[in-house]
């Protein structure tokens, strides 16, 4: 289970104004709720939480501090970026129990050169890129591996086949993950989609924005 620590500071003020005084203090707003208890109002100091992600990822339990209060585990659930520049700026965390299973979304990551792919001229199509799960929190990985070595031209590897003993997928069993095609199929696919394009109809005005 990845663990981090981080220090926050109650905040009364809310609202757009409020947000955006805090941002350029270089603070982000946030908060922190959980089953049957009052939101609390947040701030976080923005380098400490940045580093919080860059060394320990987004699927981490955080030991939370708020002021000079008893720590408690939380659960980063959304971060919310400025749309221009990508800047954090909302954070929501949850209070967690580490003895209650809870849901979460966790990255797909490949390992490995498909055998088709090496030696069959096909090609490898990652459809999947992220699937969740629950888990309790000392469970949750920090991503999940999928061994394509083996597949030859025409495999595939669905949800149902990612079989692991310390979570349940909250996903369509026979979701695909990825398999590999001929480059035939590939340009076929690619075709077909092309042709399901909306086709722009000549002198007609267009609509003004």
């Amino acid at each position: 289970m990845a663990e981090a620590y981080l220090q926050a500071q109650s905040r009364t003020g809310k609202g757009k104004q409020v947000s955006k005084h805090l941002r350029n203090e270089g603070l982000i707003p946030g908060i922190l709720y959980g089953p049957g208890e009052v939101p609390a109002l947040l701030t976080f100091d923005k380098k400490e939480f940045v580093t919080l992600l860059h060394t320990s990822g987004r699927n981490v339990v955080v030991d939370l501090t708020v002021g000079d209060k008893k720590k408690v585990k939380a659960f980063i659930y959304e971060i919310q970026h400025d749309p221009l520049n990508g800047d954090i700026i909302h954070v929501d965390l949850k209070h967690i129990s580490l003895k209650e299973k809870m849901d979460v979304t966790v990255q797909i990551r490949i390992v490995g050169i498909p055998f088709g792919v090496k030696n069959e001229g096909g090609i490898l199509e990652h459809i999947l890129h992220a699937v969740g799960i629950s888990c309790f929190p000392a469970d949750i990985p920090d991503d999940i591996k999928v061994d394509v070595t083996n597949l030859h031209t025409g495999d595939s590897i669905h949800v149902k086949d990612l079989v692991h003993d310390k979570f349940e997928y909250n996903a369509e069993q026979d979701a695909v993950v990825v398999h590999v095609v001929s480059p035939k199929v590939a340009a076929a696919d690619e075709a077909a989609e092309v042709s399901t394009a909306e086709p722009e109809v000549i002198g007609e005005k267009k609509e003004e924005e």
